[in-house]
Order: structure tokens, then sequence, then C-alpha cells
């Protein structure tokens, strides 16, 4: 197994202060853990409404869009366009938080979400499709964009206020994120079903500008801002072992989000239950990863994060190949409805297993590989992890659409898990690397684990009045 230690905080005052993460200036003070929490939550909070803002319309908007005479597949391009954005943006935000306030990026960017959420709402009186359609994709863009920085900001900001507990606060973070995208679809559906259109983005609006209002008193100004002194981080998009938990992180995302899309049309052929039991399906996948988070997550702080994920590279493609479940398994499983559940259940629960320990990962191998930590390549790392979700996310969705046409649900699925067989080969290559890595830096006599704070790295975070 990869080398992993920490270390204790009696033993604090022997690490260099130079391999610290934090990026302390001169004036630096105590920031409480009441300002922690209250930060946290609210972070959660704006990430909440905004990943439930862009899941809100998913349940209704295809219907409402079928009753003007507007393709489905132009409305999958407009549910897409918020992912898709996603990937370009959260890159960018890391040069942002490089140079500008977190809370000011953060408060204005929840601030325009509740706008668009209330530009969404006028579009019911746009009676010309094509304007409607522009303005759409227009707004879903602009969803994407604040909502990336939302994210990166969130999670950088974690990051710098717990770093010996990034794996339980990304868990956490995770299971917000998970709680919107799980509750936003049935709660606009409601809206639109017993109100109508525009009530079903004015209520949202209202509650965002409650959180953002909250915000501006609840939430300090932790700085993420770049050091003078950091290096460039250039060298991180080209490196293999830093980048690789990001790709596998993207990788177990398209397996999430393959069996989306094509998961109604199969529940209905296999089993004569349509969409209602397939929205059933996806809550007990989703509350799988809601339920397990926060407990991985406090393991994964505990114990060596590397276990996570090679326990991950063993199960989750297992699992994969049941799903369906494959030609080969049927004398052993036929499908139902129990084997749906429960195998969708489990990977929900190896999803966190492969995702979560990833942040902390490439931390890690940037610390072994550099020594120390700048806060730009921190911000920069942050903001590619946040990124492989959406990347995913697409990847899933577009390879659902291509192979469904040519295969069946099992034998799909079964394509898939085979792929998740090969990149856990991959995955265990990389661990063997990592490791001779950490056994070389340990023969040269330098520190090799990335989690050993400076003295004041758990008690000292820079802020901004």
């Amino acid at each position: 197994m990869v080398g992993y230690e920490r270390i204790d905080s009696e033993n604090r005052e022997d690490t260099p202060s130079s391999y610290s993460t934090l990026s302390l200036s001169d004036r630096t003070e105590e920031l409480s853990l009441k300002w922690k929490i209250s930060t946290f939550v609210m972070m959660n909070l704006c990430l909440f409404v905004s990943y439930g803002l862009f899941s809100l319309p998913g349940s209704f908007l295809p219907l409402y869009n079928l009753d003007r005479n507007i393709p489905i597949v132009t409305t999958g391009v407009i549910l897409g366009a918020v992912p898709f954005c996603y990937i370009f943006i959260c890159p960018l935000v890391a040069k942002l938080l490089d140079r500008y306030s977190s809370k000011g990026l953060l408060l204005l960017s929840t601030g325009l979400v509740s706008i668009v959420t209330l530009g969404f709402a006028t579009l019911g009186y746009v009676k010309n499709n094509a304007l409607y359609i522009s303005l759409c994709l227009l707004l879903r863009v602009c969803q994407g964009i604040t909502g990336g920085v939302i994210d990166v900001v969130a999670f950088a900001v974690t990051a710098k206020m717990f770093p010996s507990n990034i794996a339980l606060t990304t868990a956490i973070v995770e299971t917000s994120l998970n709680c919107a995208i799980a509750t936003s679809p049935y709660i606009g559906a409601k809206l639109y079903e017993s109100m109508s259109f525009l009530m079903a983005f004015v209520i949202p609006a209202a509650a965002i500008l409650v959180v953002f209002l909250t915000s501006i008193v609840c939430v300090k100004d932790v700085s993420c801002r770049k050091s003078d002194t950091d290096g460039s981080s250039k060298g991180i998009l080209t490196d293999f072992l830093i980048m690789f938990p990001a790709w596998h992180c993207a990788f177990c995302q398209t397996l999430l989000n393959f069996y989306i899309p094509i998961l109604a049309a199969y529940t209905e052929a296999e089993f004569g239950k349509g969409a209602v039991f397939a929205g059933v399906c996806l809550l007990v996948n989703t509350a799988g990863i809601i339920l397990i988070a926060p407990f991985l997550g406090q393991l994964m702080d505990m114990f060596n994060p590397y276990i996570f994920f090679v326990i991950s590279a063993f199960t989750l493609p297992l699992t994969y190949l049941f799903l369906g479940p494959s030609h080969f398994l049927l004398g052993l499983l036929r499908p139902s409805t129990t084997q749906l559940l429960v195998v969708l259940a489990l990977i929900g629960l190896e999803m966190c297993l492969a995702c979560f320990p990833s942040l902390i990962i490439m931390y890690d191998i940037y610390k072994v590989r550099y020594r120390k930590m700048p806060q730009s390549a921190q911000n920069l790392i942050t903001s590619i992890y946040c990124a492989s979700f959406p990347v995913g996310a697409f990847v899933g969705a577009v390879s659902s659409g291509i192979l469904s046409q040519y295969l069946t649900f099992a034998n799909s699925t079964m394509t898939m898990g085979i792929l998740a067989v090969v990149e856990s080969f991959v995955l265990f290559g990389f661990c063997f690397a990592v490791r001779r890595l950490k056994n070389r830096t340990e023969q040269s006599g330098e520190v090799c684990p990335i989690l050993k704070p400076s003295p004041t790295q758990d008690m000292e975070i820079h802020y901004n009045d």
C-alpha cells in the first residue's frame, strides 16, 4: 500500500514552516471555530442552492417545452449547458482566487444565481420559440459560470480552514451537492404542477436571496490569494500522478451518469415500471452517497486514503457488471427490481470510496513532488478536482446516448463495466508509481507526506475583515 502518515499535534513544532499549505501574511489572526463553522455552513448552503437551481428544471422543463413544440433534443442541450460550462469555468476560477477575495466571489456568484433564476421565471412570457431557446441557453450558461465559481471557492476555502480534515469536509460538501441534486427536481415538479412555471422559479429565487443576505453576515473572507513567493503551477497539468486522481474521479462520474438517461426506458421495458420507478431507483442511488459520505470522510481522514482508492478499484467494476446484469452473470442473477435497487445503492457507496479521496491524494502527491504547497497550486488542484465531476457527467450522458442506439441496457452497462476493469489496472499501476516516488523521497531524506502541517496550520488562517 502507498505510504501515508500524519503528524500529531505534539510533534508539530518539529515540522518546517515552509511545508505549510497556507499562505500566512504578517497580518495573521486566529479564526475561531465559530467563524469556521459559520463560513462552512453558509458555503454548503450556497452550493446547495446553486446545484439545486440547475437541477430544478430537469423534472418539468421537458414537458413544458414539449407543450411549446420544442424537440426533446433541444431541451437536452439546454439542460446540458450547465455541466458543459463547469468544465471550462472551474480552472479559470483558480486564477480568480489567486487575485480576488473568496467572499467577494462567493457573494457575487450567489447574487447572480438569484437574478438568473428570476430571469428564467420571465421566460414564460416569451412567445417566440427561437428567442425562448436562445434566452434559455444564455441563462443556463450563466448558471454554469456562477455555479462553477461557487463550487471551486467552497472547496478551496474548506480545504484552507480544515487542512487536517479534508476528506471529511469534502464528503460533507459532496453530501450537500447530492442532496440538492436528489431533491430539487421533485421540488420543481411540485411547484410547477401545483402553481405555475413562473412560481417554480420565483420561490427558489427568494430562497437564494435569503441565503445571499445571510452569507454577507455569516461568511468570513478566508484568503486564498496567491503569494508573491509562489512559483508556477503549470507543471500540475502535465504531471500524470497528480492528474490521475482527477481522471479517475471523472471516469467514475462517467459510470454514474451513464445509466441515468436510459434507466426509465429499461425499467419500462423490463419490469413494466416507468419514470416514477426510475426516479425511485435514482433516489436510492443518491441516498447511498448522502447517507454514507460523512462517515467515509471521517475514516479517510483517520486512515490511509489510498486504501479506499484500491477497495473501489476492486468493487466498483464488479458491481457495475451486475447492473444489467451482464449476460455471463445471468445464471447467477436474473434481472429484478430488488436486484436493480441493491446494485444502485452499492454503486452510490462505491462512488464515495472512489471519488472522495481524490482531492486529498492530489494534494499529497504535489507535496511529495515539490515539498511545499503554495496557495496558487492548491487553488489549481482544487479547481481540477471540481471540473472532473462535470467532465464525467458530460461524457457519461454522451456515451450513454451513443451506446444505447446499438446495445441493450445489459450489454451497454457490461461494456462500461469492462472499461472499469481496465481502468482499475491503471489505478493499481498509479498506486505502485506513487509508492516508488515516496520511497525515493524518503531515501533522499526529504519530508514525504503532505499532511504534516506547520505549527500554525490548524490554528491560524488569514482573513480579511
